[in-house]
């Protein structure tokens, strides 16, 4: 997407990427729906629609009055999936396994860095009709691979309240929240930086090292090849550590990366960096939903994480509305060093959050559920996780505040 609308200059290319972020703020309500619907079935949804959309861009290669609404159409679908993903966890697997599974989740998912490694690729060697109907093709797989699942029916009765008192109670909880509250402060931070990157780096390559579509894909495939292979090694230590040592690892090695990309002095260089960069956002969000597992009962999930995930959107926002006369004024260069200088800022306000707090944040989210919902919630924060075998008569756990 980038590349397809890179002549245009930078100005263009914050306009696609501000309608890609824009939708991801309806986090909270995206949250709600997760916490009230299956999420296999809005998980499926969601992925196949998305494939519609890359289907039409692939053969229509639309100009941008008509690509815009697509990209939002897009990134609507993106955010009403994301936080259900992440809710998921419990219901699959054990809380203890978690930050193994969210390790092994970490390297692909964020999409936009692996459509980009990818069709970076294929844009210089195939062209881009060919990346965007691999792209397609790659969601409907995996709409087909998320049909296997078995259902995951949600924690709350949609029947018996309203969406929007569900979003209102969600938000109340994530300003309540000590754990949820530096998250989404420091996500905001961070992110406001941090995707300043997203911007500059086509401009990096083509502009100041005089490289091509390829080298811009080289460049992205680095970040995203590091994301899988930390991925992998997480999956078997990320449980060995606590989570909070891998969020502000993470801050920090991508924060290294995203400076020292600016004093690259040819693209293997930027490889080399942005490969660190993308280790460090692997751990990044491998100890955020780690996180939010871990001090959010089971029927808060959804909404815990579209707040927090809203929260990092509307940073994607600002950077990218900044990003372009930031660029302009100062160059590629500069802007990713301006950008790794200030991804740190986000570390004055997690790490005083974090010490000792998860225990202190869970036991308020078993209250807070049982007060909101007295005669809803009728089973335990972890009830996915001790749901007898069907051969059992069935066990009812209450909640008390």
């Amino acid at each position: 997407m980038v590349l397809l609308v890179a002549s245009s200059g930078p100005g263009t290319v914050s306009l696609v990427l501000l309608c890609t972020a824009l939708p991801q703020l309806l986090g909270p309500v995206a949250g709600t729906i997760a916490d009230r619907v299956d999420q296999r079935r809005l998980l499926a949804c969601c992925e196949g629609g998305q494939g519609v959309v890359y289907v039409v861009i692939a053969v229509g290669r639309p100009p941008l009055y008509l690509l815009l609404p697509l990209v939002i159409v897009a990134s609507t679908l993106a955010a009403l999936m994301a936080p259900a993903g992440r809710a998921a966890c419990p219901g699959l697997c054990p809380r203890s396994a978690c930050p193994g599974q969210r390790a092994a989740r970490a390297g692909p998912e964020p999409a936009d860095r692996g459509r980009r490694a990818i069709g970076g690729a294929l844009a210089g060697l195939a062209g881009l009709t060919a990346a965007f109907a691999l792209n397609a093709a790659s969601f409907f797989i995996s709409a087909l691979l998320l049909t296997r699942l078995g259902p995951l029916p949600p924690e709350l009765d949609a029947g018996t309240t309203t969406m929007r008192a569900d979003a209102r109670a969600g938000l109340r909880y994530a300003a309540r929240n000590p754990v949820l509250r530096a998250l989404v402060l420091g996500t905001v931070i961070f992110v406001a930086f941090a995707a300043i990157d997203n911007v500059a780096l086509v401009f990096l390559v083509q502009r100041s090292l005089h490289g091509s579509a390829a080298g811009y894909g080289t460049a992205t495939a680095a970040f995203g090849v590091s994301m899988v292979a930390a991925s992998v090694l997480l999956a078997v230590l990320a449980g060995r550590r606590p989570a909070a040592f891998w969020l502000i690892g993470g801050v920090i090695a991508g924060s290294i990366g995203t400076a020292a990309t600016g004093l690259a002095p040819s693209l293997l260089g930027v490889c080399f960096v942005q490969a660190l960069a993308g280790a460090g956002n692997t751990a990044d969000l491998v100890g955020t939903d780690t996180l939010v597992q871990q001090s959010v009962p089971a029927g808060l999930l959804g909404r815990a994480f579209g707040t927090v995930y809203a929260a990092a959107q509307l940073a994607s926002v600002i950077a990218y509305a900044a990003a372009a006369p930031l660029v302009a004024l100062t160059g590629p260069r500069a802007a990713f060093v301006i950008a790794g200088t200030g991804m740190l800022a986000g570390l004055a306000v997690l790490v005083p959050a974090l010490a000792g707090r998860r225990s202190e944040a869970r036991a308020l989210g078993i209250a807070y559920l049982a007060a909101e919902y007295p005669l809803r919630v009728r089973a335990s924060s972890d009830r996915r996780e001790t749901r007898p075998s069907r051969s059992r008569r069935p066990v009812v756990f209450e909640v008390i505040s």
